[in-house]
């Protein structure tokens, strides 16, 4: 007695999903910041109007207040650092970062804290809630938080401005980064056959 064979269950996924997912990073041919570092910087990853709204109340209550550097166009500068930031990460780890701020917009509904979601209050009651949620007993909130309020500082002390007004001037490292790349830019062309 012959026993039926059995599909494969890749082959099941395949006629599903007949394209593969690929990632697409795009990359701009115009550097942001220092033309002369020589990197092209990639495209920001897609969202939609209520998530760059949400993500811009993130922004200005995770931002640090007076007297640190207050930059006029700072909330503009930091969702397209992060969202370029984005469209390196793994898929799964930039969405679940889309998520949180989805989940983070909603909580001070969800908290009761306000009737407003985190759009609707001030850049104060948004540091307010945020510090109060850090402080919460629920580890999933925390990590979640941790994760926003270090994309959103890692670019808001990334700021030329925010360098000066700390006095850090990381120049000695880019310029060996500089030398490093003319180099191993003149060994490829010497070694290229002619």
């Amino acid at each position: 007695m012959n026993s039926p064979v059995l599909p494969d269950r890749k082959d099941k996924w395949r006629k599903r999903f007949k394209k593969p997912f690929k990632l697409r990073v795009l990359g701009s041919t115009q550097p942001a910041r220092h033309p002369q570092d020589g990197w092209k910087n990639a495209d920001p990853y897609p969202m939609g109007s209520w998530a760059r709204g949400a993500f811009r109340a993130l922004i200005l209550a995770v931002c640090p207040p007076s007297p640190a550097p207050h930059l006029p166009d700072v909330v503009d500068r930091i969702e397209l650092h992060v969202r370029r930031l984005m469209r390196y990460m793994h898929p799964l780890a930039a969405r679940a970062l889309w998520i949180a701020i989805f989940i983070l917009d909603w909580a001070p509904r969800f908290a009761f804290f306000s009737r407003h979601r985190l759009q609707g209050l001030t850049a104060e009651e948004g540091s307010l809630f945020l510090s109060r949620l850090g402080a919460t007993r629920l580890h999933l909130l925390r990590t979640l938080l941790t994760g926003i309020r270090g994309a959103i500082l890692s670019a808001y002390f990334d700021q030329d401005e925010v360098h000066r007004a700390l006095g850090y001037a990381p120049l000695p490292f880019i310029s060996e980064r500089r030398e490093l790349r003319a180099q191993l830019i003149d060994q490829a062309a010497r070694k290229r056959p002619a």
